[in-house]
């Protein structure tokens, strides 16, 4: 066998060792990624409602608009309140709320910035007490809810502060990290669901596409037990900063 055949053949066992080497950590690094049954874009929101029911008198807001902290939502007209005003009971005005002691009217305030949803408070309905009057979506306070059907052993590889790659609706692919993790079993799996906070997702250039009830794919890294976790995590790190991951 000639020198060049000889060094033919020896770069042939190179290549083909380097090709397993990176179809190894490939494959390594697919089975600590998991992605998402459902997720899609939500936010927090703050519950309107109180001890008192009766009938609406008055309407400030609908579905769907923005409100500021302050604004007027509705007044209610309650008996319930009339009689313990009557028994001599004491009401202040709060954030929450302005009341009228004459009328025995409460008029809802906006105590957060955001977008009402779920109005149950339009003039002329009765509502009773304990009841939720409407939401307000608050906002700049989206994050990504996310479901994920697991084994047992991957469910033990999700930690919180986790990083999450979320891809939007055009493909646009942004990083969030995970804050809470509740489980219940289902059929001997771990149905997952996770909150993923992201803060690009309140820049304002997304628009639509980190609106709330908007679907994504949140894949999440689970902790890589592997023995070949360090020399994977080494190269996928060496991907991502020279651009080809």
């Amino acid at each position: 066998m000639t020198w060049i055949n000889r060094l033919r053949l020896f770069g042939g066992v190179i290549g083909v060792v380097l090709l397993v080497a990176v179809l190894t950590l490939i494959f390594n690094q697919r089975q600590t990624e998991a992605a998402s049954l459902t997720a899609t874009v939500d936010s927090d929101q703050y519950v309107v409602g109180a001890a008192y029911g009766g009938t609406v008198t008055k309407q400030y807001v609908k579905d769907g608009q923005v409100v500021k902290k302050g604004d007027k939502l509705f007044t209610i007209q309650s008996v319930a309140l009339q009689q313990d005003l009557s028994n001599g009971l004491k009401i202040s005005n709060s954030d929450a709320y302005n009341v009228d002691t004459d009328a025995a009217t409460l008029t809802y305030l906006a105590t957060v910035q955001g977008q009402v949803s779920d109005l149950k408070a339009k003039l002329g309905n009765s509502l009773g007490s304990g009841q939720d009057f409407a939401k307000i979506s608050v906002t700049n306070s989206q994050f990504v809810s996310a479901e994920y059907l697991l084994s047992p052993g991957d469910y033990g590889r999700i930690t919180e502060g986790a990083p999450v790659s979320i891809l939007l609706p055009n493909n646009q692919s942004i990083a969030g990290t995970v804050t809470t993790i509740e489980v219940a079993t289902d059929s001997g799996k771990a149905r997952t669901d996770v909150r993923v906070d992201s803060p690009e997702l309140k820049d304002a250039a997304l628009g639509n596409l980190a609106k709330p009830g908007t679907p994504v794919v949140a894949t999440l890294q689970l902790r890589d037990d592997g023995p070949l976790a360090g020399v994977s995590d080494v190269a996928f790190d060496f991907l991502r900063q020279i651009g080809l991951k």
